[in-house]
């Protein structure tokens, strides 16, 4: 089968879809598949490129209408020998690849993992709406009407949409008008060949992650005011557009010396720092399906998130709280610094098995493209 992965980011580029694409491409070609992906980019090529066994046909960024332009005559020149087209996303890769194969006839599926227009409307507004609210209430109708007609209609064009939860599934099912027998599930997978030790833990509490409103972390910095062992540093990793508000609100509350901003860090770096972490921390208003969480999970990395998570059979075996509540937040990891409460619970992580490879992800994928 040739495959050709359209994706809005790419490695060296840091970020879920840039990775997922990387090795699930590999493992596409491991089962015997002709694999090419397209993608924007910064530059027209990196170094990375010339060592991948794939090629990579990237659209340097300008203005919106240009890259939706140059991405959709790239799609013309690439695609036509392909048996299908593989959207990472629903917007930025999904509108041209949805207008090449509506012109050309060519199967076209997304995978979906995250949801555009609510984050959007966050980032605009700063309300603390999780994301079944966001549709509950209206709001994709009320404030990304367009957006979402946008969507819908990409949507429409697809030959099959995989969903990494069923948890977004059921809402997009609703809201999208969907048709039940082109939705699948294809689960987040990790590397099953992670081998890092916690021998040397330390008294980091770590949340790793865009800094976008969606995340709450605001609410995080807030609820470290009250942690009662001042031993602890709450860690944040990362950028994002409200890195110099989360800097304000630590001046603020007086936190400078227990709260840290520092940069992000590539996937191989952060498991490492990861790895000795006495706490991982998940706050957003609602995280579909974090990959971070899952890696973080396989090196027994005690976590702790808020309850709006895509992950139904993790919610009764880790500890969660209500994102827009502050003291709950507090509350969950003082409770955690108390040694005995912490062995327990991590004895309790210890026990959670997940290991979905990537392997098994791209048998997936096939099973679902053929």
């Amino acid at each position: 089968m040739k495959i050709l992965i359209a994706t809005g980011i790419f490695i060296p580029e840091v970020g879920g879809p840039a990775t997922y694409a990387n090795k699930i491409a590999k493992e596409l070609l491991a089962l015997g598949h002709q694999v090419q992906i397209i993608t924007y980019s910064d530059k027209s090529e990196y170094e990375v490129d010339k060592k991948l066994p794939y090629s990579v046909f990237r659209i340097k960024r300008s203005n919106k209408l240009i890259n939706y332009w140059n991405y959709f005559k790239t799609l013309k020149k690439v695609a036509k020998d392909t048996d299908v087209v593989y959207s990472f996303d629903h917007f930025s890769a999904g509108i041209p690849s949805a207008l090449y194969s509506m012109i050309f006839k060519k199967d076209f599926y997304i995978r979906v993992g995250g949801d555009f227009i609510w984050e959007r409307y966050l980032d605009f507004n700063e309300e603390d709406i999780s994301l079944d609210d966001f549709y509950k209430k209206s709001l994709h109708l009320k404030s990304e009407n367009k957006r979402f007609k946008i969507i819908k209609w990409v949507f429409s064009r697809t030959t099959g949409i995989i969903f990494t939860t069923k948890f977004q599934l059921s809402i997009f099912q609703q809201y999208y008008t969907l048709a039940a027998e082109k939705l699948f599930v294809i689960n987040n997978p990790i590397d099953k060949d992670i081998q890092i030790s916690r021998d040397n833990i330390n008294k980091e509490i770590i949340f790793a992650g865009r800094f976008i409103h969606k995340n709450n972390i605001l609410n995080l910095i807030k609820a470290f005011k009250d942690i009662t062992n001042h031993s602890y540093k709450l860690i944040l990793i990362g950028e994002g557009p409200i890195k110099n508000k989360m800097q304000r609100l630590i001046k603020e509350l007086d936190l400078t010396n227990r709260v840290s901003v520092e940069s992000k860090l590539s996937r191989e770096d952060l498991s490492t720092r990861m790895s000795n972490a006495y706490l991982a921390v998940w706050p957003s208003l609602t995280d579909i399906s974090p990959n971070s969480m899952l890696e973080a999970l396989s090196i027994n990395v005690p976590v702790v998130s808020s309850v709006e998570i895509g992950f139904d059979w993790l919610k009764d075996k880790i500890e969660t709280f209500d994102p827009r509540k502050v003291p709950e937040i507090t509350q969950i990891i003082n409770n955690l610094l108390d040694p005995e409460n912490y062995n327990n619970y991590q004895k309790n992580i210890n026990s959670i098995n997940y290991k979905y490879s990537y392997n098994q992800a791209a048998k997936d994928t096939i099973n679902i493209l053929k």
